[in-house]
């Protein structure tokens, strides 16, 4: 009976889990589509990294 009880909640964590990435991913994406409508995949990835070295270059 412990067993099965183990299973079941094992089967309950790896399915939170999922759905906690799933979520973050989606997110993610929508976010970027928001800031940046009009921009290549390759612009964004050269925002994010002017963005970054900025970032740095302050500290």
């Amino acid at each position: 009976m412990n067993k099965g009880f183990l299973f079941f909640g094992a089967v309950i964590f790896a399915v939170y889990i999922y759905f906690t990435y799933w979520n973050i991913y989606v997110s993610h994406r929508k976010q970027k589509e928001n800031h940046y409508p009009e921009l290549t995949k390759d612009e964004i990835f050269e925002e994010y990294e002017e963005a970054n070295s900025d970032e740095t270059a302050e500290k």
